[in-house]
């Protein structure tokens, strides 16, 4: 459900998780959400502590503490926090299960030479097999003073529409989520390049031409089908689809967007995100929503 009720903040003590915990719990403050922070002990090393005769889980709680309590000063309920051992993958899967989390807020993992996010196996493992929707903070996600204050300067919501029936659902959710922020919604769908050799571009120009066409003809319609209470922008582009969404969600003095990609369940046919998706999370510098549609949504 989007605006969530629950949210699941998993954390590794490293900093873009506490990026991610940060932003975390500013929307469970902005959307009166529950927040769960859970940290998941390695099995290895959780069975070393035990043989030695130390108490890790205790430890691990306090320091969760710590790091919960930097993340979440002022007022505002106080974060539910667990400690679970076991592969970090089953424990959030399995935690998000059982407190029926409406969404898994999560950072992003590292920079390569290239200046391409690498993500960690945790984030990439979720994305793959979280039944809910997970949302990734990038790695240079901001500071943490720019974070915690308040959500309510996020702003807009683009929504990257393909057609699918995922992202038809993801576009309605973004929706949600720009007015519970008080945000525009802005819808963009990207016409890929046709490509050609030299020459046969003026047959290919044409074809994404009118492919152009018929793109605006039903973007309209189903912007229409949206019931969108957002005030909505329609944007339509041609080239690149990762680098066009990246590019559209690009923040500014003006801007901090959040950008939502439709997503399949779990064990639908192409559940996990295609090469497209991993390219818009892996060029995007702004939050990236993995949306998947509950049941009931229409």
């Amino acid at each position: 459900m989007i605006p969530p009720r629950v949210i699941l903040a998993p954390v590794d003590f490293s900093e873009p998780s506490r990026a991610s915990l940060h932003f975390a719990v500013a929307l469970a403050r902005y959307t009166d959400a529950a927040l769960h922070v859970l940290h998941a002990q390695d099995p290895l090393l959780a069975e070393g502590a035990r043989h030695a005769g130390f108490d890790l889980s205790r430890d691990t709680e306090e320091e969760l503490g710590r790091f919960v309590a930097d993340a979440s000063p002022g007022s505002g309920a106080a974060p539910y926090v667990h400690v679970a051992t076991g592969p970090a993958v089953d424990v959030i899967v399995q935690t998000a299960q059982h407190l029926s989390a409406d969404l898994i807020v999560v950072g992003s993992h590292g920079i390569s030479g290239a200046e391409r996010l690498v993500f960690g196996s945790t984030t990439e493992g979720l994305l793959r097999r979280a039944p809910t929707s997970v949302l990734v903070t990038p790695a240079r996600f901001g500071s943490a003073a720019s974070i915690v204050p308040d959500v309510s300067s996020m702003g807009p919501v683009v929504a990257a529409l393909d057609f699918s029936a995922q992202a038809i659902d993801a576009a309605k959710a973004g929706c949600k989520l720009a007015a519970a922020l008080s945000t525009v919604v802005e819808v963009v769908h990207v016409v890929p390049d046709v490509p050609a050799l030299v020459r046969w571009r003026v047959h290919s120009e044409n074809a994404v031409r009118s492919r152009v066409t018929a793109a605006r003809e039903q973007l309209e319609t189903v912007i229409r089908s949206l019931g969108c209470q957002a005030p909505l922008q329609m944007k339509l582009e041609t080239g690149d689809v990762a680098l066009h969404l990246a590019e559209a969600a690009t923040s500014s003095s003006t801007r901090r967007p959040i950008l939502v990609l439709g997503r399949r369940r779990p064990g639908e046919k192409g559940g996990a995100p295609g090469s497209t998706a991993y390219r818009v999370l892996m060029l995007a510098k702004a939050p990236v929503l993995m949306y998947v549609a509950e049941d009931h949504d229409g």
